[in-house]
């Protein structure tokens, strides 16, 4: 990379600056030494920080939040933001500079010194775990798609995109059911979640089918309607909190129409 691109700057305990940097050594000069590159936003930025800012022991910086704004990392020394191109880094919009400035100013870590305990963000033990049943309803949009072959195209499909996402293959709980009727297709499946509240539960359930509808979609169906349903499981003492998820009765809660 040779030519300049402009950044956005966040440094500990201060507002965020727009840059221009040129090629590797300044990105290494801004981190303070190696650089590493995580890709926590949902369009194409990255976060470029210093690969060992924890181990360096860096003062905290920023925290890295979820879908809910809850946050689930710390970002340690300095960091910046840059768009992402087809092989290298390229330079922020106008809209982006914006919309992070926005977000990285009103969210300050209120002292640069690391306490000398460190302790998690979200804390497990103030989580709770929930059982969440889920149903997607798709609705064929081309002719023949409620053949018997179509129909085990569109399984095998829905079945590989769940297969393939972190997220809902590593919380999918007991598989993935299929029901046909009417021009449409259900899916069904138990989605194990640990939240604040059900509602939480609810709404990272469907983020995370957000996340990947586009791909879901990609056999011609388009999804009509996502509905989360959440049960939070009783804590059981033999077994350890993340595990035991799953086997709940399904209980109303919240349904999102598109």
């Amino acid at each position: 990379m040779s030519d300049k691109i402009r950044v956005l700057v966040v440094e500990p305990m201060k507002p965020c600056e727009v840059r221009e940097i040129c090629g590797l050594d300044d990105m290494q000069a801004l981190v303070g030494g190696h650089i590493q590159a995580v890709y926590p936003f949902r369009d194409e930025v990255a976060l470029v920080c210093n690969e060992e800012g924890k181990n360096l022991e860096l003062p905290y910086n920023r925290p890295l939040t979820d879908g809910q704004g809850i946050p689930y990392d710390m970002i340690c020394g300095t960091f910046f933001l840059a768009g992402v191109g087809p092989e290298d880094f390229i330079s922020l919009t106008d809209d982006q500079i914006q919309q992070y400035k926005d977000l990285y100013d009103n969210v300050m870590v209120v002292t640069a010194e690391r306490p000398a305990a460190q302790t998690e963000i979200a804390p497990e033990a103030t989580m709770l775990d929930f059982a969440v049943a889920c149903r997607l309803t798709f609705r064929f949009v081309r002719d023949g798609q409620e053949a018997a072959e179509s129909k085990d195209a569109f399984i095998s499909h829905i079945t590989e995109v769940f297969n393939e996402d972190t997220p809902l293959a590593e919380r999918t709980v007991g598989g993935v059911d299929f029901d046909f009727r009417d021009g449409c297709a259900e899916v069904h499946y138990t989605f194990a979640s640990q939240e604040k509240d059900k509602a939480s539960a609810e709404v990272f359930s469907e983020q995370c089918v957000r996340d990947v509808q586009d791909r879901l979609e990609g056999f011609g169906c388009k999804v009509e309607k996502i509905e989360c349903f959440a049960e939070e499981l009783e804590p059981d003492p033999v077994r350890e909190p993340d595990k035991g998820r799953g086997n709940q009765e399904k209980k109303k809660g919240h349904g999102h129409d598109r």
